[in-house]
């Protein structure tokens, strides 16, 4: 475990999440941060805004695990929550605080691990992680730490990538592990890692990928501690279809009603709102 971990911190510390949106500029530039910031919240994470009620925690106190390079924790900031965030990337701590220093804010950001966090019992409003835990070793354990840190009735927001995908089942499974004959050439494991480490082939440690369905999620949730309060799954996006050359002359004619109804069953994320569950006495 600890080895998959010194290697994820080793890969997000080299490709940062995001980076391929920008990469003519100059990392750790506002424009940099800018572009990638647009291109991430109006392209390939469009739908984030509508899901995640950013405004609603204006004054709470919110953890973020896995913050990267801060561009989720720019909507808590604009939004006056009293932000604090871990990565276990270290480049990603300075990342974050040079893009949100260019807005004037200037939260609490940590060096961390999702499964040993190191703050008191009871003290935030509201958990968030993003598009992180599906690369921690035991997500139990990272569950149970954030319904500890949580105060009574605190709220977990988690984002994590969904098996049942059309970019999963048809692109990385169907096409790339049995049309394309990986399936004789790595495990499954693998090919989940390389959904990661293809990005940027140059730092190619084996990072962990996981990927879960709603009931597996729900599950998970339910052995933690939490209630279950909602469960959703979204992004859907051109790119996540085999047969590119096909899907660009059909994805222009298809209706913005009947993509929103594929991206709600078979999109690439799946996102669970729980809260944590009194205990009993």
């Amino acid at each position: 475990m600890e080895i998959e971990k010194q290697n994820a911190s080793q890969f997000w510390s080299k490709s940062p999440a995001g980076w391929s949106h920008a990469p003519n500029e100059s990392p750790g530039e506002k424009e940099y941060f800018e572009k990638v910031k647009h291109l991430r919240n109006t392209h390939e994470l469009r739908t984030l805004l509508d899901t995640i009620p950013f405004k609603s925690f204006a004054k709470k106190k919110v953890l973020e695990l896995g913050c990267g390079q801060g561009f989720d924790a720019y909507e808590f900031c604009l939004n006056q929550c009293d932000y604090t965030g871990i990565d276990i990337a270290t480049e990603n701590i300075k990342r974050a605080k040079q893009n949100l220093s260019y807005y004037g804010f200037n939260p609490e950001i940590h060096l961390g691990d999702a499964e040993n966090l190191p703050f008191s019992d009871h003290t935030y409003d509201i958990v968030y992680s993003n598009g992180v835990l599906h690369h921690t070793p035991n997500m139990k354990q990272s569950f149970k730490e954030t319904n500890r840190v949580l105060k009574k009735d605190g709220e977990f927001y988690v984002i994590l990538y969904h098996k049942h995908s059309i970019f999963y089942i048809l692109t990385a499974f169907l096409l790339e592990h049995i049309l394309k004959g990986g399936i004789f050439k790595y495990s499954m494991k693998k090919r989940r890692s390389m959904i990661e480490s293809s990005i940027n082939s140059e730092y190619a440690p084996a990072v962990l990928v996981n990927v879960y369905t709603k009931r597996k999620l729900k599950k998970l949730l339910k052995q933690s501690g939490f209630h279950v309060f909602d469960l959703w799954v979204r992004k859907l996006e051109l790119a996540d279809f085999p047969c590119q050359r096909l899907m660009k002359h059909i994805w222009p004619n298809l209706s913005p009603r009947f993509v929103h109804w594929l991206e709600k069953h078979w999109g690439w994320y799946v996102v669970g709102h729980a809260i944590k569950k009194p205990h009993k006495s």
